[in-house]
Parts: C-alpha cells; structure tokens; sequence
C-alpha cells in the first residue's frame, strides 16, 4: 500500500517542473570591499548580463554569520534563464561571482572562503498546467485525510510563504485531529 501511495504522489509531482540555482556562499576581509554593505543585498536584472541572480549581504543581517573583520555574502547564480550555469565546474562559478561581485561591490582581493552548493530542482516553474497538477495533488490528498503536503511549488518559492504554509498545514492538521 505505501509504495502504491509513494508512486501515485511521485507521478503527481514529477510533471512540476524546477529551475536549477547554485549558491555559492564567500568570505572577504571587510576592508577589502570599499560597498559599506548595509542594507540587505541586492538584485540583478537578466539586462545586466550577470550571471549573478542575487546576492544576501548575510553578515550585515545576521551577527555571528563571519568572522570579526569578514563577510559573509550568498549569491545564487542559475536559475530558468541560465540553467547551464550549474554545468560548470565550482571553481569556474566562484572566479565568475567573484568577478561580478568585485564590479559591483568594489572587493580588491579574492574570497577567502567559497562554498558552492547546486539545487537541480531549486525554484518551481508555475508554468502552464501547473494548476491542473495542484488541483490532481488536491485530489489525491482528499483520499488520504491523514496526509499533508506543503512545500514551494503550491505558493511560491520564498521562505517566509514556505513557513507561512507550513504552519497553516499544521493548524490544519490539528484542527482535524482534534475534531476525531
């Protein structure tokens, strides 16, 4: 029974289609950026010809997030229209960011630290038929009243309307548990 039901949920979320993005996470001396860095980060419009889709400025947020004299900064390159992007090797995306970020920013030495992580299946596409896919999923989870499903692809891909759904599926949950 449970395979049949992991098949038939797997057949129902095959079809939504993802866009890749890398995230490279980097590491400067502060003193080597002449940007002050405050504020949150930025976007960068496909126009500009970066590769870069954005970038968290993480360590003017959050304390903590580098070390006394460092910064810590995310950019997510990738994405529907650069897909090729995550075809090439993490030493190639790191000079590539670098790069962009040194324009942008002023940066005068190379990071310090790098990491890159790639998500092949990382931001739902609501292409067309999208909502028939929902609406399927609907359907199935109503002869299951036990199972709950949250996730980027029902209404959209930011953390916080994650979360946000999340918690009502709970509440949800609850609420039906409750009333047994």
């Amino acid at each position: 029974m449970l395979r049949e039901l992991d098949s038939q949920f797997e057949s129902a979320l095959a079809p939504i289609a993802y866009a890749p993005v890398a995230v490279l996470s980097v590491g400067y001396p502060k003193n080597s950026i002449r940007h002050s860095l405050d504020g949150f980060g930025f976007l960068v419009p496909r126009s500009s010809g970066f590769r870069i889709l954005g970038t968290v400025w993480n360590s003017s947020l959050f304390p903590n997030r580098a070390p006394e004299g460092h910064v810590l900064l995310t950019s997510f390159v990738g994405g529907a229209t650069d897909p090729s992007a995550l075809s090439l090797p993490e030493s190639e995306i790191v000079s590539t960011v670098h790069g962009e970020l040194a324009s942008v920013l002023g940066i005068s030495q190379p990071p310090t630290f790098s990491h890159v992580q790639a998500w092949r299946r990382a931001i739902p596409q609501y292409n067309l038929g999208h909502t028939q896919h929902l609406r399927r999923l609907a359907k199935m989870q109503s002869k299951y009243p036990s199972i709950h499903l949250t996730g980027n692809y029902l209404r959209g891909p930011a953390l916080g309307a994650c979360i946000e759904q999340a918690l009502t599926v709970v509440q949800e949950a609850v609420k039906k548990d409750r009333a047994t």
